[in-house]
């Protein structure tokens, strides 16, 4: 029967397919959608039955459905209302399934489809602070940085200066001047002071590097230097 469901699940979500992607989207989980039926279906519910979960393995399953989803380029509106269809789907083969949990499943897949498109964002936004995006050269060896890294994270900030700095060494800059964040300024500071390129003053006159007192980084890995 899971296979008949399934089936009827995917002709449902179809006919609210905004474009190709939301029809490709559908072809590409169906076995995530089998896990669902089997889990909001019989198989859930003598699952649920011998050994209670509140419904945990149907909630993360639905959540790693919408994940696909996002993945996979589905439109909002098709992650938004599918789990309605799977309830309809089950409905019309007269499967039973604890409607009680319907909310929930909704909402753990809109979870899941939500934290890939905010991943998936967040990657974006970092790549485009990337070398040679955040490089503008200058005269005699010398090159400006913008240190506008959109993140607080030290290992992130970490690899992103060294990434900089080992692309600097290839490209024979000697000197370069820093603008943006304390924090993001002293990471960039930190590795290319290591590779021998010299920081100057920014505008204002403020020095980027690491302040006074504060441990070498010999941490730092840089995949150039042994």
């Amino acid at each position: 029967m899971t296979s008949a469901v399934v089936a009827a699940w995917a002709e449902l979500d179809a006919a609210r397919a905004l474009h190709p992607a939301d029809r490709s989207a559908i072809r590409s989980t169906e076995a995530a959608r089998s896990l669902v039926v089997e889990l909001f279906g019989d198989a859930g519910l003598a699952r649920d039955a011998a050994a209670p979960s509140e419904g945990r393995d149907l909630f993360s399953a639905c959540a790693r459905l919408g994940g696909l989803l996002a993945e996979a380029g589905a439109s909002p509106s098709l992650a938004g209302g599918t789990i309605d269809n799977a309830a309809r789907a089950l409905s019309a083969a007269e499967a039973p399934f604890d409607a009680t949990r319907l909310a929930a499943a909704r909402a753990s897949l809109v979870e899941g489809y939500v934290a890939v498109v905010r991943d998936g964002e967040r990657a974006a936004a970092l790549a485009s602070w990337a070398y040679p995006a955040c490089v503008v050269p200058l005269a005699d060896g010398a090159a400006a940085i913008a240190c506008g890294l959109p993140t607080d994270d030290g290992e992130a900030l970490a690899a992103w200066a060294t990434q900089i700095a080992g692309r600097l060494v290839k490209a024979k800059v000697r000197r370069v001047v820093l603008s943006g964040p304390s924090r993001a300024r002293s990471e960039v500071a930190s590795a290319v002071e290591l590779v021998g390129i010299e920081v100057s003053p920014d505008a204002s006159g403020e020095h980027a590097g690491a302040k006074p007192g504060s441990p070498a980084k010999s941490w730092l890995r840089l995949p150039w230097r042994k």
